[in-house]
């Protein structure tokens, strides 16, 4: 089917030009859901092939019935256009397939603008030509489009609307050059169309952004820490095992495990009450520590999983000993507390599957184990085999 033949949603990642990032997100909702709305129909296949074909068989008959430069030149104009947004939307599916690369929807978007404009315009030519059958073809096609366009870009509200005014704002602006003043009629009730449909629009956002806060929040309370708000086992291998590399070079990768030393007599000593208020402090220490890219769990009890993606050997043991060192003024407070860390670091993380990853953990536990007999509040590393 044309549809999984050209981009999938995974493919598009959040536009990049600010413009088009007002244009497109709402800042307010989680990137991931931001995503989801962003991916709808307009930049897959199902609206793109029914506009196109629509348009090019109004710009054929156009040109069969009034053969002129301003005809060919709006067939030729839309040609190009319907062009290129196929051959991008071919780009990017396999840009995504060979490389598991994201391209920002950018581009993608600004094409589908572009092709708005340009049949908006030719539209308004046809309405223009006095032929009869044209304006009939170009009011019920523009119609058609314009509410299409506007219930498929219903996750992009301001995006949506910008498209409908593009289509269909320069059919309006013709009709008061036509000789014929019944038309005015389409031009009176534009607003009230556009009102319309932007409350629809309206809707539709509204009602799919709660949906998938709904879910999206749900799947985070599946898979957080409640006492640390961390991600918890199977979210971290979830998110560990969604972790892909540019292109086919191999992507180094960390691994740290990390017990918290001297946990358990300040929970004898001062309450589980107590401990579960330093088990959130550390968590949030080292949250602060780490990268946006970093992923960090709680594996349980006083136990702690980091994945720094991308991370070298010394750029891993860097950030092992700065999480040790951070941790050393709660030493001063609490006597003998601190962190241990074993520490795996993995050559290509590409490709790694549940099994190969907890080997890893295995080693990383080993490692941890011998900093710990060799006196804590230290790293010590392990080979990766």
């Amino acid at each position: 089917m044309l549809t999984n033949f050209f981009a999938r949603p995974r493919a598009y990642s959040l536009p990049r030009w600010r413009c088009m990032y007002w244009l497109l997100c709402d800042p307010r909702l989680p990137k991931p859901i931001q995503q989801s709305l962003l991916i709808g129909p307009t930049i897959q296949t199902s609206f793109m092939w029914s506009g196109t074909i629509t348009i090019l068989l109004l710009t054929l008959i156009a040109v069969y019935r009034n053969p002129t430069p301003a005809f060919w030149v709006w067939c030729l104009a839309t040609l190009s256009v319907s062009a290129y947004r196929i051959w991008l939307q071919y780009l990017i599916k396999r840009r995504w397939d060979r490389q598991h690369i994201a391209t920002p929807a950018d581009q993608a978007y600004l094409a589908n603008l572009l092709w708005s404009a340009v049949t908006g315009l030719g539209t308004a030519l046809c309405l223009l030509s006095g032929d009869t059958v044209l304006q009939v073809l170009t009011i019920s096609s523009m119609v058609a489009l314009a509410s299409i366009a506007a219930g498929f870009s219903h996750g992009t509200p301001r995006y949506a609307m910008l498209q409908v005014l593009l289509l269909d704002l320069p059919l309006k602006l013709a009709v008061p050059f036509q000789p014929e003043p019944w038309f005015w009629v389409l031009l009176l009730q534009g607003p009230f169309f556009w009102v319309a449909l932007h409350m629809m629009t309206r809707t539709l956002h509204k009602m799919s952004a709660q949906l998938l806060l709904d879910e999206y929040q749900s799947r985070q309370k599946a898979h957080r820490d409640p006492l640390t708000e961390l991600l918890n086992r199977e979210g971290w291998f979830r998110e560990a095992l969604a972790v892909r590399g540019p292109g086919r070079a191999p992507m180094p990768a960390g691994l740290l495990f990390i017990d918290l030393d001297g946990f358990k007599r300040i929970n004898d000593t001062h309450g589980h009450l107590k401990g579960d208020q330093l088990l959130h402090q550390i968590a949030t220490l080292m949250s602060d520590a780490l990268r946006a890219d970093d992923i960090l769990a709680r594996w349980g009890g006083d136990e702690f999983v980091i994945l720094l993606p991308g991370a070298d050997a010394d750029a891993s043991r860097t950030v092992a000993q700065r999480l040790i060192e951070i941790t050393a003024d709660l030493g001063r407070v609490h006597t003998e507390f601190g962190l241990s860390i074993g520490l795996v670091h993995c050559e290509d993380w590409r490709g790694a599957n549940r099994e190969r990853i907890e080997q890893l953990i295995a080693r990383a536990d080993q490692a941890l184990y011998r900093a710990k007999q060799d006196g804590k509040g230290r790293f010590q590393e392990a080979r990766d085999v």
